[in-house]
């Protein structure tokens, strides 16, 4: 059966006209699809809200977060009052709001009793948000003549207990999915359902962590083995650059799996790496569309680029970042201490943003945000296998206040002319390259310089490699040699 699954974020229900655009889209998909369900967020700006009561309800002040808590029921009102008005649905969206915020108060009251929280008490604060929006949107569908359900994904999504941040567990969560959406599909009724939200095997509330509504559209895409899982958005697609830093950026139509997930790696705010993993993993094409520009198609995520040819579909850049250098005693092997290095730092749950390997000095450096730098100079110090090798890790070369420019595309890492193009065009811009490597993937190629040149390479890249210089001859020719020279 052919199947949608649609997710609307906290900007495309943020407010009445972007509430009435999204109901707009599911009215105009829901004849071309045998099966639909909605996944939505919370309006934007509640979930903020709803943390900040929890981090008031421990200052000096004790009625400071009750302020934050009058300021969300006026912001929930007045949508629900300019929606509903006159319709049978507004005292029950009334009634919603009102047990959700006197639920709120008692956990600030608690909070504040206790004199801290905890990350159980934070994730139901957080869910808050989408279980109040949920019931907004089905009801807005209904009211079209829409026929559509609210579900809470806490019923849906079985989780692991690690709070803020929960794994789903697969059977569990397939079981459920097709257990409770498959009547309402008989029936053609739409579920609405809430993104962020699971729930542990005994029923506490989850959150899936930052970009968890997305997160959860892949999910139930995944599980109803869906044709396509649509992210609205407030923006066209993803785009060539960080439009902010170069009004040029460029939207990009078609992209793969990989180099979306190297973009988002990279620090690109496109989907969380986890919701592009759980996609590829059930070949799932991804479409990114705006809720406000809707004539416009958007951005596809799949297996392959409609394109054979090797491209560089986009740059993007990580600030504030350390690069820590260890170099062999003579004679020792840099390949080997840089997969003893890799393997000590998984064991131990470290992210490696990048690495560089140096022939000339017989050094390796490894990329990793500032905060961690010294838990990483510990880790491998104390690593057995490491000191085995009779290292001295006493005095590793540390740089601070870099930026990685990262360019991503179709097997780049190997393709030498993206070398030759990128290091000539920051050369010229007058860019201290520290250096060369790549990310997690032959799709990407990095760039470490300066933190106060990151803005302008990124703006040199795009602007003379990206568009100027954008198609690459498909000569496949590992650039390992140039960069291990480096």
């Amino acid at each position: 059966m052919k199947t949608l699954v649609m997710k609307f974020g906290g900007t495309s229900t943020g407010n009445v006209v972007a509430l009435n655009r999204a109901a707009d889209i599911v009215v105009a998909q829901q004849g071309q699809w045998d099966r639909m369900v909605v996944v939505v967020s919370a309006m934007e700006g509640v979930t903020d809200m709803l943390i900040e009561c929890a981090e008031r309800s421990l200052a000096e002040d004790k009625g400071h977060y009750q302020v934050i808590i009058d300021e969300l029921r006026i912001k929930l009102n007045a949508v629900v009052w300019a929606v509903f008005a006159g319709d049978q649905s507004y005292e029950q969206l009334n009634g919603l709001i009102v047990k959700r915020i006197q639920e709120l108060t008692e956990i600030c009251q608690r909070i504040q009793l206790q004199g801290r929280s905890n990350p159980r008490d934070m994730d139901e604060i957080a869910a808050m948000g989408e279980r109040i929006n949920v019931h907004i949107f089905s009801a807005l569908l209904n009211q079209r003549g829409v026929h559509s359900q609210a579900i809470d994904s806490a019923n849906l999504i079985v989780t692991d207990d690690c709070y803020q941040a929960a794994s789903p567990i697969e059977s569990a969560t397939d079981a459920l999915i097709n257990a409770i959406l498959s009547p309402l599909f008989a029936k053609f009724i739409i579920p609405v359902v809430t993104g962020f939200i699971g729930a542990t095997p005994n029923g506490t509330t989850t959150t899936l962590g930052r970009g968890g509504s997305d997160y959860t559209a892949t999910i139930l895409g995944k599980s109803l083995k869906a044709d396509e899982v649509w992210i609205w958005t407030d923006v066209d697609g993803i785009m060539t650059a960080d439009p902010g830093l170069t009004p040029r950026a460029r939207l990009i139509p078609d992209i793969s799996y990989n180099e979306v997930y190297q973009l988002a790696y990279s620090g690109a705010k496109v989907m969380h790496p986890k919701t592009i993993l759980l996609a590829r993993e059930g070949d799932i094409p991804l479409w990114v569309k705006n809720t406000f520009n809707s004539e416009c198609n958007g951005t596809r995520i799949s297996h392959c680029s409609l394109s054979d040819r090797y491209t560089i579909s986009a740059v993007t850049g990580l600030f504030d970042i350390n690069l820590i250098t260890f170099r062999t005693i003579p004679g020792g092997d840099v390949n080997k201490i840089k997969a003893l290095i890799l393997a000590a730092l998984k064991n131990r749950g470290t992210t490696t943003l990048a690495v560089f390997q140096a022939k000339h000095d017989r050094s390796v450096s490894f990329a990793f945000s500032a905060n961690n730098s010294n838990h990483v100079i510990q880790t491998i110090r104390e690593d057995g296998a490491l000191r085995s090798l009779g290292w001295n890790f006493s005095q590793p070369q540390v740089v601070e206040n870099v930026a990685l420019i990262t360019l991503v595309g179709r097997e780049i890492y190997l393709t030498p002319q993206v070398l030759s193009l990128a290091t000539s065009t920051l050369n010229k811009a007058g860019i201290d390259i520290k250096r060369i490597g790549n990310g997690t993937s032959p799709d990407s190629l990095v760039f470490a310089v300066a933190n106060k040149d990151g803005e302008h390479a990124i703006k040199q890249i795009h602007d003379e490699v990206i568009l100027n210089g954008a198609l690459i001859s498909p000569i496949i020719q590992p650039v390992m040699n140039h960069l291990s020279a480096t």
